[in-house]
């Protein structure tokens, strides 16, 4: 039986990852280090591309569905 997921693991994953880049920002952003804060943002950018590329593939399944 072939099992079609929208919603993968890398999605799943790629998601709760985003949230804690958001709670992590927080206090990255307070120590004011922008060694270890550019890095973090381009990460957090990263990340965020992919969960848009992969939502607009999934909307883009459902039109065609």
């Amino acid at each position: 039986m072939n099992k079609n997921t929208v919603l993968d693991k890398g999605y799943v994953i790629a998601t709760i990852l985003n949230i804690f880049f958001l709670i992590g920002l927080v206090f990255i952003s307070g120590s004011e280090n922008l060694y270890i804060f550019i890095p973090y943002v381009i990460l957090m950018g990263i990340n965020a591309v992919y969960l848009f590329i992969k939502a607009i593939k999934i909307n883009k399944n459902k039109a065609e569905i």
